[in-house]
């Protein structure tokens, strides 16, 4: 089910400010991470308007329990009134001028616990929301709503609550929350945006880069699999996650070998063959270009592992 929409043809959006958290600059590193609030504690403070921005590392979820929104996705703005949930992807331009006395929540989640390999089996169902801005309807008095909304007040209770487990609860009911937005959508039809958005192309990226970071791909390789130039896929990057299209596999390939020196007992000889460097020489130059650090002094400076030899 689709809303209502009309084009956006201003001239500023090369000038959307890019946020790391619904207005406040900085990043997220913690793959664990997950935020919510109420519509009401951000937004009417500002007006009940928050302006069109960006996040580069970020999903978030505004579900909009009653009252009304105008709400921009990259270049449409729809007008929604009464329970409606809006899918927002890491890079999605995104603004809001929210009725007075709005109800709602707003979930974010950083970009790692939507792509490491804990989440693979999810991909299938949630990459939907993940690849493009959605708007979503739910019914007023509907089973969906109401779950949605019990999942999203325990989140809100978790995270202030000092339980064990808080951090893996909150994801495994954040991961519960984007399955039920998934359900509503194939009650309605499957109901995206045109999948020829940047934001479409970043998540396919996103995607390819997963699935070939190992493989040492060139920007050109990646462009190609997408049907797009190299050129396009770096402005895309530069303009919605402020950095390069090369340094995105890098990036990738960089924390993946900082898992394997933290978390296994792998040799580094091993590890560079893993990720795909043909000589262990040019990857520990890699590892201390990005880091400062050899693999072998970064992995001795996070050493989890308290067995004694």
């Amino acid at each position: 089910m689709t809303a209502p929409t009309r084009s956006r043809t201003s001239s500023d959006q090369a000038q959307i400010p890019h946020f790391s958290l619904y207005g406040e600059a900085g990043t997220i590193e913690d793959p664990a991470f997950v935020h919510i609030e109420n519509i009401t504690s951000r937004s009417s403070a500002h007006g009940w308007i928050i302006k069109p921005h960006r996040h580069g590392r970020m999903f978030q979820m505004i579900c909009m329990f009653s009252g009304g929104v105008e709400v921009q996705l990259d270049e449409k703005v729809h007008k929604l009134e009464g329970p409606w949930a809006i899918t927002i992807p890491p890079g999605s331009v995104h603004g809001f001028c929210f009725k007075p006395e709005t109800l709602g929540m707003v979930l974010t989640l950083a970009e790692p616990m939507l792509s490491d390999a804990s989440y693979s089996r999810s991909r299938p169902y949630f990459e939907p929301l993940l690849s493009t801005p959605m708007t979503i309807a739910f019914e007023q008095d509907g089973p969906q709503l109401a779950q949605l909304q019990r999942l999203l007040r325990q989140i809100e209770s978790e995270l202030n609550c000092p339980d064990t487990g808080r951090a893996l609860m909150c994801e495994w009911l954040a991961h519960a929350v984007l399955m039920t937005l998934r359900r509503q959508l194939d009650l309605h039809g499957l109901s995206a945006e045109a999948a020829n958005t940047p934001s479409a192309t970043l998540a396919a990226f996103r995607q390819q880069v997963e699935a070939h970071f190992r493989d040492h791909w060139t920007v050109v390789e990646y462009a190609n699999s997408l049907g797009t130039s190299a050129a396009r896929l770096n402005r895309l990057c530069k303009q919605l996650l402020d950095k390069t299209a090369k340094a995105v596999p890098q990036s990738r390939l960089l924390l993946e070998a900082k898992r394997r020196l933290i978390y296994t007992r792998s040799n580094l000889d091993e590890i560079a063959y893993d990720l795909g460097f043909q000589d262990p020489a040019y990857f520990s130059r890699f590892f201390k270009r990005a880091t400062g650090l050899t693999p072998g002094r970064f992995r001795s400076e996070n050493n989890f592992d308290t067995t004694p030899e």
